[in-house]
């Protein structure tokens, strides 16, 4: 797959996560359930104007985004029946879907042939990586004690 094919791919892949966690946090009844998701339904909003600065406005001028793969794009996303899911169950794929797009993100950047793809696609990875990282601690903490955490308290800070 080349960068822009990767690109056309990142966009649907942080399209769809956005508004799975819009969805989670509409059916959340545990109000720091429903901060939490709509904290992440931001990032990954803050990931368009990411891409949307660095490459969409040259992309446009310069050429056209290729159609993304239906059974590639298929493959980066948790298929989930999201009507009978619990909150627990949502983190639990949430962490699934965190996985996978800080995968093919870091596989992206293995890829690109510009040092400014690769850097975005590896800052993309190690925040893809973070919200993996809170909702694992979330998951954790849920199994453990039954108790919704603080994610204000947790780090979100990348290196």
């Amino acid at each position: 797959m080349n960068e822009l094919e990767a690109l056309a791919l990142a966009l649907e892949v942080e399209k769809t996560e956005l508004k799975f966690y819009i969805r989670l946090a509409r059916k959340a009844r545990d109000e720091k359930a429903r901060k939490m998701f709509l904290f992440l339904a931001k990032e990954e909003a803050e990931h368009w104007d990411l891409f949307e600065k660095r490459f969409l406005e040259d992309l446009v001028e310069k050429c056209e985004l290729p159609a993304v793969n239906g059974e590639t794009l298929k493959g980066l996303i948790v298929q989930t029946d999201e009507e009978n899911l619990s909150e627990v169950d949502a983190v639990r794929i949430g962490m699934e879907q965190e996985k996978l797009t800080w995968e093919f993100y870091e596989k992206a950047a293995k890829e690109a042939e510009h040092d400014s793809v690769r850097r975005l696609f590896e800052e993309l990875a190690r925040i893809e990586k973070s919200h993996y990282e809170l909702l694992r601690a979330q998951y954790d903490a849920v199994m453990k004690t039954g108790i919704w955490m603080d994610y204000q308290d947790f780090s979100l800070e990348v290196d």
